[in-house]
């Protein structure tokens, strides 16, 4: 942020705290959707996401617009882990406390790995708009798994309408 919008390093915290309340209203939001429309939430979520990076890639020259945009990332980013978490604990049958342990530490995971790749995006030509363009691609690469997802869910309930 201080690098492609110029903005003082003393206001970054500012910035923050807005993506960490766009999470908080995301979270909240994505839980109650969710419980109703999974899959609708996270594909919402998921194109949002990915739109929102890719305007930050446009964007990032723009202070205001890089900070509604980061205030975005929060409410749409963070608005598929109560869903997730929620999936992962039905599917776990038996464990659902270790499901829910383990969805939680994939996500940081996922935040580790991805950080390290964007470390090396931002050493690159690319400098700054590098992490977000690693971000972009992680957001598009979030549809293949959330269509394996999709249709195993469909299958499972026409089996299930099938045998009923």
């Amino acid at each position: 942020m201080t690098e492609n919008t110029g903005l003082a390093a003393s206001a970054v915290p500012l910035v923050l705290v807005g993506y960490g309340l766009g999470a908080f209203v995301g979270s909240n939001l994505g839980g109650r959707l969710g419980a109703k429309h999974q899959y609708g939430v996270l594909f919402v979520s998921a194109a949002m996401t990915f739109l929102v990076l890719g305007a930050l890639c446009l964007f990032s020259h723009n202070v205001i617009v890089t900070v509604i945009l980061v205030v975005m990332l929060g409410l749409f980013g963070m608005s598929t882990n109560p869903i997730l978490i929620g999936m992962a604990v039905r599917y776990a049958d038996q464990a659902p406390t270790m499901a829910s342990a383990l969805s939680t530490s994939s996500f940081n995971l996922g935040t580790a790995v991805g950080s390290w790749i964007a470390g090396f995006a931002f050493a690159s030509s690319l400098g700054a708009t590098g992490p977000v363009l690693v971000g972009t691609g992680v957001a598009a690469l979030y549809f293949l798994p959330l269509m394996i997802l999709l249709r195993k869910e469909r299958t499972k309930r026409t089996t299930v309408e099938v045998v009923n």
